[in-house]
């Protein structure tokens, strides 16, 4: 568990560096890709420290002192293992290279027309209709 806390430190702020709202100075995009991914597979790191100490702890227990019922903490660190396992491949699959370019031929461009002296009706300017 000591391995699973020391190894999300990291993970977190490489994952929340690589955040499209962050940037860093003259930072490419293939940059941040490369810092989510290895922050995807740090998160993906401690999820499995932590399923090796909440599956280990019981299993030692068990054989020792006979117990026969698991603690609340062993119920919420294999659940956290788990999310934080999902989380990790999620981040880690998700955060691809960004391989398409952008297109910006097919964007509209809307605008209020009011005021201008040779206005259209509205049932021949439905493209700027908010309805559509």
């Amino acid at each position: 568990m000591v391995a699973a806390c020391i190894a999300g430190f990291p993970s977190l702020a490489l994952v929340m560096m690589a955040l499209p709202c962050v940037k860093l100075a003259n930072e490419t995009d293939g940059a941040k890709h490369k810092r989510a991914i290895l922050g995807g597979i740090l998160i993906l790191l401690m999820s499995l420290c932590g399923l090796v100490s909440t599956v280990w702890f019981p299993i030692g227990a068990h054989h020792d002192e006979r117990l026969m019922s698991f603690g609340l903490s062993l119920y919420s660190g294999w659940v956290g293992s788990a999310l934080c396992l999902l989380g990790g491949a999620m981040i880690t699959c998700c955060s691809g290279g960004g391989a398409q370019p952008q297109n910006h031929h097919n964007r509209f461009y809307y605008s209020k027309q009011s005021g201008t002296a040779n206005a259209m009706p509205p049932a021949a300017n439905h493209a700027k209709n908010a309805h559509v």
